[in-house]
């Protein structure tokens, strides 16, 4: 039996396509281009060709499809080619060009560990300042209802389930569950 595969979209790509030029990206320097090419010199790229890689994705999909057709029990193990070299990229001469390629770009102080704890900072502040807004807006609608006398003369059910939550948001309840849930949760929290 032969098998021919014929290629997905995913398998064919531009990868030129996705990394337009932008003017306010930074500039490399001339050393930092002689550093990164120093790089490449050190590295053992021999024979390399970017389309001898495979979708690693695509091929353990491949690999399933394969077993399933052929009915074995196990799905076979692909290896992800993709991955860096790491026994080469540790070699003295090529760890010496990184870091120097790594200095000339970010500088001596340059602490990898604190960079990634600011930009997880700055990310868990945006997050924060977007709930706030919610929570603003949320405000904002509930504000428009008398709850307590909307309560009272039970017409919380006559009510959509977004104005339900926008009472649940702004006071930091569950807004899960359907409409009798949310409504009961209200008369909880009005003391009904």
């Amino acid at each position: 039996m032969h098998m021919i595969y014929l290629p997905y979209s995913d398998d064919i790509r531009y990868p030129e396509e996705v990394h337009v030029t932008s003017d306010d990206a930074p500039r490399a320097t001339d050393e930092q281009i002689k550093k990164a090419s120093n790089i490449f010199k050190r590295i053992d790229l021999i024979n390399f060709s970017a389309c001898q890689f495979a979708n690693p994705a695509l091929q353990r999909h491949y690999g399933i499809l394969e077993a399933l057709a052929l009915g074995e029990d196990e799905m076979p193990d692909i290896k992800d080619e993709t991955l860096p070299d790491e026994e080469g990229l540790s070699k003295p001469g090529v760890a010496n060009a990184i870091e120097e390629f790594k200095t000339s770009v970010y500088g001596e102080n340059y602490d990898q560990e604190e960079a990634e704890a600011a930009a997880g900072k700055a990310s868990r502040g945006n997050a924060s300042k977007k709930r706030k807004e919610v929570t603003d807006a949320a405000a904002q609608i509930s504000a428009a209802y008398d709850w307590a006398e909307l309560a009272d003369n039970g017409k919380l059910k006559e009510m959509t389930t977004v104005e339900l939550r926008s009472y649940l948001t702004a006071h930091d309840l569950p807004v899960s569950g359907k409409k009798d849930v949310l409504i009961s949760r209200i008369l909880t929290h009005l003391g009904k």
